[in-house]
């Protein structure tokens, strides 16, 4: 069985003196370096000198084992990396197992998940890669923390794991240079302080959830303001592919949502109840969709459906991303009812019933 490469980093202990991994994020191997020299007791600052690296290619199963008879230059001790082990001629990882006992050698065959899973079988096996699961994302992403001894308030998961895309370079990143901000503001005392969803703020990082709420509020309001959000997202580094993907996602719910309240019978509230189970999100957000739904007539939702699509293709067609951008904000902007003075009872009715 392939195990996370978390487990191994939460280990104290060697797991056994030949080990695999799959090969994943460069990070994330980075990080299962360290922690394997940390327990075997050397420096990690000295890497270079502790971790002989080759490919499979250059190391059969019997250059191998007689890498493994051959004393350390430096130390008590060294790391054998092999990458590619998938392609060493008749590797044999049980046979390496049971002749690397009592050596100064740790053995590390790193390759394909095909290969490994079998391998599995008879060393352990870590995975390179983050977790696809959200529950799992999110232990990764307070054990990044944890690397650089901060905690995490439960309101700023969401930011991180939304502005970041399960990206754990950024996140380590962001970490990094909290806890250096921290050190020279604040000392220990900060230090101890969990990150909260306001602290990020200030590195701006935000929800996309509250961002494009930001936009649709921009647009159901008329305000200009709403094209230079577009140029800011793309300034701050933000895809326009990930961009895209989250408003096709919005709109997404808008159409749950519009149907719902189609629905002879049904009421806000039961619909928001829809949204939340079907969609997935929080019963907040859920209600903003729904309020949202109940002011884009059906053909509204469809059209932005089709624009969303139509600037994708645009996109993997290689036009700039600023016109195609443009173009669709434009688009957009046409589809909720227009900005202007409103009479008493408009107003009273946009109070209660608040835009995204």
């Amino acid at each position: 069985m392939i195990r996370p490469a978390l487990d191994f980093l939460k280990g104290d202990s060697l797991p056994a003196p030949v080990m695999g991994l799959v090969s994943g994020d460069p990070l994330l191997t980075l990080w299962v370096r360290r922690h394997l020299l940390g327990l075997l007791g050397m420096d990690p600052t000295q890497a270079e000198a502790s971790i002989d690296i080759h490919t499979g290619l250059e190391m059969p199963h019997y250059k191998i084992l007689s890498k493994i008879r051959e004393r350390p230059l430096f130390g008590s001790g060294r790391v054998l990396w092999i990458t590619k082990a998938d392609q060493a001629p008749e590797i044999n990882p049980e046979e390496l197992l049971n002749r690397n006992g009592r050596t100064h050698t740790t053995i590390v065959l790193e390759g394909s998940e095909k290969t490994l899973s079998n391998w599995s079988k008879k060393i352990p096996v870590f995975h390179l890669s983050p977790p696809a699961k959200t529950a799992d994302r999110e232990m990764w992403i307070a054990n990044l923390a944890g690397q650089y001894g901060l905690t995490l308030h439960k309101s700023a998961i969401d930011p991180i794991m939304t502005t970041f895309e399960g990206s754990l370079g950024p996140v380590d990143r962001l970490f990094r240079d909290i806890g250096q901000s921290r050190q020279e503001n604040g000392g220990k005392s900060q230090q101890k302080m969990a990150i909260t969803a306001e602290e990020l703020e200030h590195w701006e990082v935000t929800s996309h959830y509250k961002t494009v709420f930001e936009l649709i509020r921009g647009v159901e309001n008329g305000d200009r303001k709403f094209f230079r959000e577009w140029e800011r997202f793309l300034e701050n580094g933000q895809s326009p592919f990930g961009l895209i993907s989250l408003l096709h996602r919005q709109w997404k719910l808008y159409r749950i949502g519009k149907s719902c309240l189609s629905e002879p019978g049904v009421t806000p509230e039961s619909a928001e109840e829809t949204v939340a189970l079907i969609g997935g999100v929080p019963p907040k957000i859920a209600g903003l969709i729904v309020r949202t739904a109940r002011k884009l007539s059906r053909e509204s939702i469809l059209k932005g459906v089709d624009a969303l699509w139509e600037a994708d293709s645009l996109l993997k067609s290689g036009l700039p991303s600023s016109l195609v951008m443009d173009r669709l904000a434009a688009t957009l902007f046409t589809l909720f009812p227009a900005a202007g003075p409103r009479s008493a009872s408009e107003t009273d009715a946009k109070r209660t019933s608040s835009p995204v």
